[in-house]
């Protein structure tokens, strides 16, 4: 059924739901949830989300036709990888490097582009998420290595935020000559930070507010990293500042 169009969208979205139901009762069973209706609720949510992505999918004049998920190179566990996928990562410089897309997939034109799901955390302002840079960097540098894999050209990193949390918003990085340069220069500030061994805390403002990894470092690592010596901080500001 994939490219999912609109003739077809009533049928596939049938046969989601379900799948879904499917997953569900699995995970039900297993995790026996302690408050049912919180449950449900959760489901349903999962199920509206998946729904509108589906009808957005249809509506795309690209008619986007996935070919591989879950491709990896570099990754020990293989179990569900795609049969594309390379159990040696990719060098580049001296460095490997692996990890694993959601998906690709190939618009009627013909162009291969990569696809990665994601979501916001919820209730956060938009102007907090100074992760979706990194992230739109990432689509870049991991697609770069992708088509040493495939062995064919990807023309674009996507990102989705395929919920109603994320807005259902795209973001696209273009794999162009400038797009390739920023991963060079990415890769050997990383490999120079590396084999120095000068890994830094320095958020800038606020960057710790949202952070996974406060328990780690502290509440004042703002604090601490505005009186240590800036000359050290160079690479790093250097590949803040990168587009």
């Amino acid at each position: 059924m994939l490219p999912v169009t609109t003739d077809d969208l009533e049928d596939a979205s049938g046969l989601l739901d379900e799948r879904l139901d499917e997953v569900a009762a699995r995970w039900h069973e297993d995790l026996a949830p302690a408050i049912e209706r919180v449950w449900l609720d959760g489901i349903e949510g999962i199920r509206a989300d998946l729904r509108e992505w589906m009808r957005r999918a249809a509506e795309d004049p690209e008619h986007w036709r996935p070919e591989w998920f879950e491709l990896g190179f570099g990754l020990r566990d293989r179990t569900q990888a795609d049969p594309h996928s390379s159990a040696d990562p990719v060098r580049n410089r001296g460095w490997a490097e692996s990890a694993r897309v959601d998906r690709f997939a190939r618009a009627r034109s013909g162009r291969a582009d990569s696809r990665d799901r994601s979501q916001d955390r919820e209730g956060a302002g938009r102007e907090e998420f100074r992760d979706r840079r990194r992230q739109d960097a990432a689509a870049g540098i991991l697609r770069a290595r992708a088509e040493q894999v495939l062995r064919e050209k990807i023309y674009a990193g996507r990102l989705y935020y395929c919920t109603a949390t994320g807005g259902y918003e795209e973001r696209v990085v273009e794999i162009n000559d400038e797009a390739r340069r920023a991963a060079r220069d990415f890769v050997a500030i990383i490999k120079e930070s590396l084999e120095a061994g000068f890994l830094p805390a320095a958020p800038d403002d606020r960057e710790c507010d949202w952070c996974d990894y406060k328990r780690v470092c502290g509440p004042y690592e703002e604090r601490r990293s505005k009186i240590k010596p800036s000359a050290r901080l160079k690479s790093l500001k250097k590949l803040r500042e990168m587009p």
